[in-house]
């Protein structure tokens, strides 16, 4: 189970610097983060496949509201993985799906979201391009989380 546990978290910290440094992310690495996760709660908890499709259901609904939002804006459909969204980042909140209930998954997707503006903010300087590397910044959050939730006796966030 450590070694699950491990897995996923150096997972996490490869999509962040794939995401810092060439804004893309290895295929591979979201079937890699879900297994993981899958594996893991349904272990220590008895995952129900119903958490997952309500988290999911969630984030592809708040998608849906932000595209059809930014079409009637410009007037035209707008792609938002041409315009807002990378298939990265989709991956990337769809992957994470088994590892929150539905109350902490869309609390940890609004503090990703800020925790993501705060470090674009910070660091626009230091960055090589001008898009925010949102699965990055949220895979790193996301490490935090878990390593607080694993190391230290508060109220956790993930359901590990």
């Amino acid at each position: 189970m450590d070694i699950i546990f491990i897995g996923l978290l150096l997972c996490l910290l490869i999509v962040f610097f794939q995401d810092w440094e060439y804004r893309a992310i290895h295929v591979l690495l979201p079937i890699l983060i879900f297994l993981s996760s899958y594996l893991i709660v349904k272990l220590e908890n008895n995952l129900s496949n119903k958490i997952i499709l309500l988290n999911a259901s969630f984030f592809l609904i708040t998608l849906s509201i932000l595209t059809i939002y930014m079409s009637l804006k410009n007037k035209r459909f707008l792609n938002p993985f041409q315009n807002y969204f990378g298939l990265g980042d989709l991956l990337f909140y769809i992957t994470i799906t088994p590892l929150f209930n539905l109350k902490n998954y869309i609390l940890f997707f609004i503090l990703s979201m800020l925790f993501a503006i705060c470090l674009q903010f910070t660091l626009r300087k230091k960055m090589k391009h001008n898009t925010v590397p949102l699965a990055g910044f949220s895979s790193l959050f996301l490490f935090i989380i878990l390593a607080m939730d694993s190391l230290l006796s508060l109220p956790k966030i993930s359901v590990l």
